[in-house]
């Protein structure tokens, strides 16, 4: 054959067959390998069509199950005629601005699954004290990547803020891989070794991190322009000698700070800088071996805080190892008064149905961090909508509902409260509306910040609900 005219049909075919398997391994790769997330590889999912799951999922189960629980008798009766009376007044009062049929979603309400419906009622009657208790009502957040970069956790604190005075983003790690898209806090760094409860074994409190430094490791939290400054700034640590701190405030010239050493202490806490702080720096001088920080507080003097542990890949799992005493010495410096648990978009797979394993799991998990966390009450938020395309629009993928009603019972065995945010993300159109809009990212998973925002608003209805309910029986 001449040279110049080479025939390249068998190479074509030859690549074509080669593109077409490497398509067909990519569609069965498993929706997670270790921390990263896949999108499913299919190139014929707009022909595809498959119906469109319910926005709203069906709440008979929840309200079944959270009746289920009461005690029944005069007191317990009584105070539910009081929450549906609150309730019914909360619903004439909705302007129906949602862009779903109204009839799909159900109520916006923190569904109750303990015996004498009273599941909120030492947070609130901490929130009326909040005046006198010498520190911030405290609330964590626990989650994914759905919160990381304070996405709706932000929102959500500066709308209680306003409400209930407060000032500061609460808890801070040293470094961040989501330090950059981070809008509450200007947050950098230098230097220190993170390590990190996902990835690697060691004893670590619910913060789920630990860090250690060298001489020279800096870090630096600067307030947003127009942001109010926070009040307290509180080093949480460990060292087997003491350590010397070069901190700056407010961008003025640094002063040295010795900490004394933790005597063995499990974890101890100290002040390194009060006062109306819009910044703060921090860099190690002396004392690095031995030295262990679990990070920083930039809390308001009172009012109320909202702390964001966000992981990314984090299924919720791992809080069953938290280290028990640790634990419970970060919590008596540092104490909670509500634990909010959000996790679910890792675990879900499309083909599975299925979670009573991964809830039994949770349990044990929920059940072990419940016994160092002292009075704190706990909520868990049930998984958000996911979506997939499906002749050439987004649905909600079926497992979503699935994990959400485990979710449900899961609430219900540890007679906890649950609120729906997948209902939430329906009430405001569902995540394929929102990723249209810009509230959402074309993954048709995660929010973006205005929707986090929008998300936050919806559980501020559902949180002030509450208020007037425990106002009411109190």
């Amino acid at each position: 054959m001449d040279k110049k005219n080479k025939d390249y049909l068998l190479r074509f075919w030859l690549l074509l067959i080669l593109v077409v398997l490497g398509l067909v391994v990519l569609y069965f790769l498993p929706p997670q390998i270790g921390s990263w997330e896949m999108n499913k590889v299919d190139l014929l999912s707009d022909l595809r069509y498959e119906e469109p799951d319910t926005i709203g999922a069906d709440a008979t189960e929840a309200v079944r199950l959270s009746e289920g629980a009461r005690k029944d008798n005069a007191k317990v009766r009584r105070r539910e005629a009081i929450y549906e009376r609150l309730k019914n007044e909360a619903e004439g009062g909705t302007s129906g601005a949602s862009s779903v049929d109204s009839a799909t979603i159900e109520s916006n309400t923190i569904i109750d699954m303990t015996a004498e419906h009273d599941g909120l009622r030492g947070f609130f009657a901490q929130l009326r004290r909040r005046g006198s208790l010498g520190r911030p009502v405290r609330i964590a957040i626990l989650g994914d990547s759905f919160i990381e970069g304070d996405i709706f956790s932000g929102s959500l604190r500066a709308k209680l803020q306003a409400r209930y005075g407060g000032s500061g983003v609460g808890w801070m790690p040293l470094t961040s891989e989501t330090a950059g898209f981070r809008r509450t806090i200007k947050h950098e760094f230098k230097g220190w070794k993170e390590y990190k409860q996902l990835r690697t074994k060691g004893s670590y409190p619910l913060t789920g991190h630990y860090y250690t430094g060298q001489v020279g490791d800096w870090v630096r939290y600067t307030v947003p322009k127009g942001d109010k400054p926070f009040e307290l700034a509180t080093l949480y640590y460990k060292a087997s000698q003491p350590i010397t701190l070069s901190v700056r405030i407010n961008g003025g010239d640094p002063t040295n700070l010795e900490l004394p050493a933790t005597d063995g202490s499990a974890l101890s806490a100290y002040r390194i800088a009060e006062g109306q702080l819009t910044s703060l720096q921090f860099s190690l001088i002396s004392g690095a071996s031995g030295f262990v920080c679990y990070g920083v507080s930039l809390d308001g003097s009172s009012g109320i805080a909202v702390d964001n542990f966000s992981t990314r890949g984090n299924s919720g799992l791992p809080l069953g190892s938290v280290n028990t005493e640790l634990n419970q010495a970060f919590t008596s410096v540092h104490p909670y008064d509500l634990i909010i648990l959000q996790y679910g978009l890792n675990v879900i797979s499309p083909k599975q149905m299925d979670y009573s394993g991964y809830t039994k799991q949770m349990g044990k998990a929920i059940s072990h961090l419940r016994s160092s966390m002292g009075r704190a009450e706990f909520l868990i938020l049930g998984v958000s909508d996911r979506g997939k395309k499906s002749g050439g629009e987004v649905v909600t993928m079926p497992a979503a509902k699935s994990l959400e009603q485990a979710q449900i019972r899961l609430a219900a065995e540890q007679g906890v409260t649950f609120w729906s945010t997948r209902a939430a993300v329906g009430r405001l159109g569902g995540i394929g509306k929102l990723a249209e809009r810009g509230w959402a990212a074309k993954d048709y998973t995660h929010l973006s910040h205005r929707g986090g925002d929008e998300l936050a608003g919806q559980f501020l209805d559902a949180f002030l609900l509450e208020e007037k309910y425990y106002d009411a029986i109190k």
